[in-house]
């Protein structure tokens, strides 16, 4: 006798788990089938969610959206969860060098930076500030392994998805009858036969270092040559490296070196590492999420492509994936499959 359900999900990673309890909300039966060891990027991530972006001072996109209900979005998912996994907070942007404070004197004074950062000559005692910084503003830290405790309440089957066992024209999977099905499989989607002919999720390699040290948590993260993430008592996360089409998951030498000179240039305290790790995050070819239909199957859908923005931009795009599955409406041209059809 086939099991029903509404939506069948196809991991259970940060926008799996969001796109589900977005339909429950909305009354839709859900079912995610995810083996938990797959989350080989919500896992480790850091979690953060920052307005800001990249070595030029950017403004994310579609930032004013998505930031201004963060925090609301995600007090409403611990609340439904009875769990505390979200924390708003600042980000310290090291300006790094001359050069990095002339870009941002010539960006300052457009309005799109207003409420999101602002420059500053504080002083932070280990770490190196020659140059001033900037106080970003709006963002959060999701800690992701006790989001994905959290989400074990919810409808879950513990298994690696058999695509042998899926009948798209029957609507079926194994035992289990669906109207619709969402893959939100990470960089898993390489071994995804139905969409590997229409579009790439490129792996993308991040390796993290662990530290202790005496820098004084103020509740700020500190972004420069690498972040650095408060974790518990003199615990520190410093990362992150990017390489792209990678899905070894043994942290490397090279980026342990290239992590630790980073680290050197930017904080002026000693540090032991005590552990070193990694995790592959699933970015597309123009930088954007993958939203959208199966161009042939009309039940199949994706979501995909948030690399190691999943904490922020998920929030927003899994209400505009459930619009499409539910209503039809459709998606931003910028986040759908459309596009490389």
């Amino acid at each position: 006798m086939l099991k029903s359900v509404d939506f069948l999900i196809v991991g259970g990673g940060i926008s799996g788990r969001l796109l589900q309890l977005e339909l429950s909300k909305r009354n839709e039966s859900t079912l995610v089938i995810d083996l938990p060891e797959n989350n080989h990027s919500t896992k480790v991530a850091a979690g953060l969610a920052n307005p800001l972006v990249g070595k030029f001072f950017t403004i994310g996109w579609r930032a004013p959206e998505i930031f201004a209900d963060l925090r609301s979005y995600y007090t409403d998912i611990e609340t439904r969860l009875g769990a505390s996994f979200f924390r708003p907070c600042s980000f310290k942007r090291i300006i790094s060098s001359a050069s990095e404070q002339n870009i941002w004197l010539s960006k300052a004074h457009k309005q799109k930076y207003n409420g999101f950062c602002s420059f500053s000559n504080e002083q932070i005692e280990g770490i190196h500030v020659n140059f001033g910084l900037l106080s970003v503003e709006q963002g959060g830290e999701l800690r992701t392994p006790m989001f994905l405790k959290a989400c074990n309440q919810l409808p879950t089957v513990n298994e690696q998805f058999d695509f042998k066992k899926l009948d798209i024209t029957k609507n079926t999977y194994k035992a289990i009858s669906f109207k619709k099905i969402i893959f939100c499989e990470g960089y898993k989607q390489i071994e995804n036969p139905y969409f590997t002919d229409i579009i790439q999720v490129i792996p993308t390699k991040g390796e993290i270092l662990d530290i202790e040290t005496e820098l004084e948590p103020k509740g700020d993260i500190y972004l420069g040559s690498v972040f650095l993430q408060h974790l518990e008592g003199k615990k520190w996360r410093a990362g992150a490296t990017y390489e792209q089409n990678q899905t070894n998951l043994e942290p490397t030498e090279m980026m342990y070196d290239d992590l630790k000179v980073k680290l050197d240039n930017m904080l002026d305290l000693p540090y032991k590492i005590v552990d070193h790790y990694c995790g592959i995050r699933p970015a597309s070819e123009d930088r954007k999420p993958i939203l959208g239909t199966h161009p042939t199957y009309n039940t199949m859908y994706i979501m995909n492509g948030m690399g190691s923005k999943a904490v922020s931009l998920s929030p927003l795009l899994v209400k505009e994936m459930t619009d499409l599955l539910i209503d039809n409406i459709p998606l931003h041209a910028d986040v759908d499959i459309a596009r490389f059809c």
